[in-house]
């Protein structure tokens, strides 16, 4: 099986025979009526929350609270020509061993995934209060990630962008972790086509 995902955040729920969508996002505590009821599992918020306790690492390799945003600055990065790495990207928690990145496991990743590739991103964005500036990102993000997994203000707001391979089972995943990947393939970006191309040959050789 082959995923491929970005902003891997929100648990949304289908109502009224699957043609209502719900997501309370932020304010699921407050507003969504599963709270503290036996659906409590199925609440309309981030899937790190303790409440529905089913992180997004589980799933596609990597959590949306790991990583959040992105900008292209300094470094070279994938598809740096056609802005691949941004503007939301999906990352895990991890160390750093002989310079290589691993998974710590400590926000539900399986050890074994490797780490393809990655680059910091932030759920805060500074103010160097610059004349005209324009904030396009703010704390709000960064705070709510603090209330909502108790993590400290400082560590909150890094994160990172990672594109991640992962044995699972009898399958392999493959997650590039940003929702731009596609544009890479619209902007005919060489290096994300080859790198598509490998995976799309990789999962559809016999075995």
């Amino acid at each position: 099986i082959a995923g491929e995902a970005g902003n891997f955040l929100w648990q949304m729920r289908l109502e009224q025979g699957g043609t209502r969508q719900v997501c309370y996002k932020y304010h699921a505590r407050e507003h969504d009526p599963v709270m503290a009821t036996p659906a409590q599992a199925t609440l309309t918020g981030a899937w790190e929350m303790p409440e529905i306790a089913r992180p997004g690492a589980l799933t596609f390799g990597v959590n949306g609270l790991k990583g959040i945003y992105a900008g292209l600055g300094y470094g070279d990065v994938l598809g740096a020509s056609s802005r691949i790495f941004g503007y939301e990207v999906d990352g895990l928690d991890y160390e750093i061993r002989d310079g290589l990145p691993f998974p710590t496991g400590k926000d539900g990743a399986a050890p074994e995934i490797e780490i393809l590739g990655l680059s910091p991103a932030t759920t805060v964005e500074a103010d160097h209060r610059i004349w005209g500036q324009t904030l396009y990102i703010g704390e709000d993000d960064g705070a709510w990630k603090v209330d909502a997994m108790g993590e400290c203000p400082e560590r909150a707001g890094r994160g990172s962008g990672m594109t991640i391979g992962w044995q699972r089972g009898a399958g392999e995943v493959f997650t590039a972790a940003t929702c731009e990947w596609v544009m890479g393939l619209a902007r005919a970006d060489s290096q994300v086509e080859q790198v598509t191309r490998n995976v799309l040959d990789r999962f559809t050789a016999e075995r």
